[in-house]
């Protein structure tokens, strides 16, 4: 009754407007018992539909009328201008006015309008993932400019299309259009539309997962990516951000965090803040896998503060739990649920079900680490009970999976065996054969529990034949060793036959963890055989292992402290420059308070002179106290500004080698590059310390440390007092040598060269690559000139490492 009550007085609101709603409710309150009568009821429902269809459709008669009047007084190119900027802002607006343009222009046998028409509407229309419509409409407008002899707008356009083909996964047919507008863009000679030409032929290699195809393309268009024109900047961004990708799925981690450095060099250049705060966010992701947790931490605040000035909530959350992600990787929990939390809290404000499934897989993840086994489960939770079709599936598996590890080391065998069967499931489905071999091994595990070795056996073995496929050699141990506990005692010949296998390959891949796991099961193994001597072989190489682990664990504890203390000094310094700026601001207020108070103790001096016999000695001393005040004043002003001074020396250098950072190197070459003209001899030469993963690996991060801070030394005392020194990036240095020619640079680079060769950083000697360019082959930007040292550093690694390269023209092709 109320119910209805209510929707009458709001149709009649609708219907009168809402000066009258007031009379209406009182209207309707005063005859409520009327609306017993089942009659009354159906009249009720009749008028509020009645009463509503009339306002929606004077309401659309007049947005159709607004539209038809708006659109009757423009002219084709008219049309095409307003929809092409209402492009994002408007969609639907847009697509009448680009239809309304092809039509006039159509009927006024204007070909070019009738080629943009079509054109913007294949970008409409493939936004709106109509792709036969985007193809239809990219061919015809590829078609008139072919027609017309546009040439340059013929490629652009018949590029889109062929990236409807790949929207299809038709690859075979893109690949193959790819090579023709190739060819055809080669023939032109233009750079820019050559190099998106190639770009889609890269695009089609990576949808096909041909990573290393892909590359070859994406490297291909970089040469032709030239100029200041931000279209084209942009564009160079993309396609390092590609070559990033596919390096990323080729695990390749140090080109992958190279050619992000790369892309976001050059969305700084052009200050596109969104793409540089996505980027930097990647960027961390990328030097996390490197386990160079502090400059992944550094990379991601900065993402995050890019993202403060930005309106970009999708990339904000992503970087949120990315930096919880780094934060749980040096062991800080509670740092780590705060980012990831707030990521979680911003998917569920928008009902992102596939953001809120990721976040509580992490925030599960965490609890597990502090095992806090129910709270974990909580959250898994979370992800197993939203709709399996707005989440992504190895997501659901992944939660499937973990649940299902928790309930096997509670005991609960049954409801760990069926979340886990459909974890495998999913991932058989997905044709994600590395988590198949993975859930086939957790379900063994779970069939061991139980003491039945019969199906745990069968499971290892299928999830050894799955890592045999896949060519995963950590799968293979992790599924090999477990098998061969279980065959011990039932067929030892093959027990061993694993063992040694899984021995090899942990040797191989340097996993200390797995030897030690080997080794042990061997020792079980020939003991079964009776072989007493070999099982006592095996032991002492047990005890000599796991020293030798103990070691590792301590080093790796070693790193993961340095990396808490490097952001606990971050917080704090954070949390320095904020009492600073409030006693600052207080400050201001004293001052203020001071100057007002000097203020009315002038006037009453004023006052008192015409009276007081002592008015001369007050004033004195009035003025001694406003000396006094400024000498004051002066001193904190030179104090602030000497602590000025140092804290604009520290914001400048890399704190470990002491050289100038990245940011200052690009402040510096702008300053230069303000006028081409006058710069004279300018040259950039790009270092890279060869094999550095491998001194880290080895020796550990202390002595990478000092290698860093060796080199540097090198290189800063190699070149005159005013050249540039500078840490580009992890174990990447830059030059920059003003009025030098690029033979005089090759000779100061072969001497740093040979003394970096013939150099002890704590017993380790290491080799650099060094890439050489000069303003004198015509690049325009830093950027530019950077990438050209670059390429030529490339180019030294591939011709074996340790040599010094010079830019020319061929590297770029």
């Amino acid at each position: 009754m109320r119910f209805g009550l209510t929707l009458c007085g709001f149709s009649l609101t609708l219907f009168f407007g809402r000066g009258e709603s007031t009379y209406i409710t009182i209207l309707l309150a005063s005859f409520k018992h009327l609306f017993d009568s089942y009659v009354i009821r159906f009249f009720l429902l009749f008028t509020l539909v009645f009463f509503t269809s009339i306002v929606h459709s004077q309401e659309n008669s007049s947005q159709v009328s607004i539209a038809q009047s708006e659109l009757s007084v423009l002219t084709e190119k008219e049309l095409i201008t307003k929809a092409t900027s209402q492009l994002n802002s408007n969609r639907k607006q847009s697509i009448i006015l680009a239809k309304k343009a092809l039509q006039l222009s159509e009927k006024n046998n204007n070909e070019k309008i009738t080629a943009d028409a079509h054109s913007l509407l294949g970008e409409l229309e493939r936004k709106q993932k109509n792709t036969k419509q985007s193809m239809f409409h990219f061919l015809q407008a590829s078609k008139i400019y072919d027609k017309l002899g546009d040439k340059e707008q013929y490629i652009i356009t018949f590029v889109a299309y062929i990236n409807s083909f790949l929207d299809q996964k038709l690859y075979y047919q893109a690949n193959e259009k790819a090579d023709d507008i190739i060819s055809i863009a080669k023939d032109y000679g233009k750079p820019f539309p050559i190099a998106l030409a190639i770009i889609v032929k890269g695009k089609s290699y990576y949808r096909q997962k041909h990573y290393e195809n892909a590359i070859e393309q994406y490297i291909e268009a970089l040469a032709y990516l030239k100029g200041n024109d931000r279209v084209v900047q942009k564009e160079l961004g993309e396609t390092y951000t590609k070559l990033a990708e596919s390096y990323k799925r080729l695990k390749n981690r140090e080109l992958t965090a190279s050619s992000y450095k790369n892309a976001l060099d050059i969305y700084t250049t052009i200050q596109d803040r969104k793409l540089m705060a996505r980027t930097l966010n990647t960027l961390a992701e990328a030097e996390r896998y490197l386990g160079h947790y502090n400059i992944a931490l550094d990379y991601s605040m900065q993402g995050l503060e890019v993202h403060k000035q930005i309106n970009d909530p999708v990339g904000e959350g992503k970087a949120l739990m990315g930096a919880g992600i780094i934060y749980r990787y040096i062991g800080l929990y509670e740092k780590s649920l705060e980012y990831i939390y707030k990521a979680h809290l911003y998917y569920q404000e928008v009902n992102n079900s596939s953001g809120i499934a990721k976040t509580s897989n992490e925030i599960g993840l965490i609890y597990t680490r502090l095992k806090e086994f129910e709270q974990a489960r909580s959250f898994y939770h979370l992800t197993i009970d939203l709709p399996e079709k707005e989440v992504n599936a190895k997501t659901m598996a992944s939660a499937l999976r973990e649940l299902a590890v928790i309930d096997l080391n509670s005991g609960k065998y049954d409801s760990a065996k069926e979340k886990i069967k459909r974890a495998h499931i999913i991932y058989q489905r997905e044709n994600e054969k590395s988590n198949e071999s993975l859930t086939a091994r957790i379900l063994a595990n779970i069939y061991r529990a139980e003491k039945d070795d019969e199906a745990a056996i069968i499971y290892y073995r299928r999830s050894l034949d799955i890592a045999k496929e896949i060519k995963s050699e950590i799968y293979q141990i992790k599924a090999q060793i477990p098998l061969a506990g279980m065959l011990i005692g039932k067929d030892d010949e093959e027990a061993i036959k694993l063992l040694k296998a899984s021995l090899v390959l942990s040797t191989k891949v340097n996993s200390t963890s797995h030897m030690l796991y080997a080794y042990r099961e061997l020792k079980k193994a020939e003991k079964s055989r009776q072989n007493f001597e070999a099982s006592l072989s095996y032991a002492e190489k047990e005890i000599e292992l796991f020293r030798l682990i103990q070691k590792e664990r301590e080093d790796e504890e070693l790193v993961l402290v340095k990396a808490k203390l490097y952001s606990h000094k971050k917080e704090v310094e954070l949390a320095e420059l904020k009492e600073k700026t409030r006693l600052d601001q207080l400050e201001i207020v004293k001052k203020n308070n001071e100057i007002e108070l000097s203020k009315q103790d002038q006037k009453i001096a004023e006052l008192e002179l015409t009276k007081n016999k002592y008015a001369n000695l007050i004033l004195v001393t009035l003025l001694l106290i406003c000396l006094f005040t400024v000498w004051f004043i002066y001193r904190q002003f030179n104090h602030s500004r000497t602590l000025n001074r140092k804290l604009d020396y520290l914001a400048a250098r890399d704190p470990l080698t002491n050289c100038y950072n990245r940011r200052t190197l690009f402040d510096l070459m702008n300053q230069s590059f303000v006028d081409l003209e006058s710069l004279g001899e300018y040259c950039v030469i790009m270092v890279d310390i060869d094999r550095f993963k491998e001194v880290n690996d080895t020796h550990g991060h202390n002595v990478g440390d000092t290698v860093l801070r060796g080199i540097a030394n090198i290189l800063q005392t190699g070149v005159r007092q005013d050249d540039i020194t500078v840490r580009y990036g992890g174990e990447e240095f830059c030059l920059v040598l003003s009025g030098v020619a690029p033979e005089q640079a090759m000779r100061i680079v072969e001497t740093i060269r040979k003394k970096v060769e013939a150099s002890y950083f704590d017993g380790v000697t290491v080799t650099c690559s060094f890439g050489v360019t000069s303003i004198q082959f015509n690049a325009q930007t830093p950027s530019e000139l950077i990438h050209q040292a670059d390429l030529a550093l490339y180019k030294s690694k591939q011709n074996g490492r340790n040599k010094v390269t010079l830019w020319n023209e061929k590297l770029g092709r």
